[in-house]
């Protein structure tokens, strides 16, 4: 078994991405976004409160589909 660190996990992944030429923006990652259709209600409860939460924090919030 090897034993990697986080860091290095994360520079694997960013060459990985160089490498297959993902484009890690704004738009690429809201056209991978769930549309939100099939979440229940208690999911569209939990993220509604996270806005809130990011809002009242003064941070911008996590686009959710709810």
């Amino acid at each position: 078994m090897k034993t990697i660190t986080l860091s290095a996990l994360r520079e694997q992944v960013e060459r990985r991405k160089v490498a297959i030429g993902w484009i890690d923006d704004e738009s690429s990652t809201n056209a991978l976004r769930n549309s939100g259709i099939a979440r229940s209600p208690a999911k569209r409860q939990m993220l509604s409160e996270i806005e809130v939460r990011a809002r009242n924090a003064g941070r911008k919030p996590v686009v959710s589909n709810y």
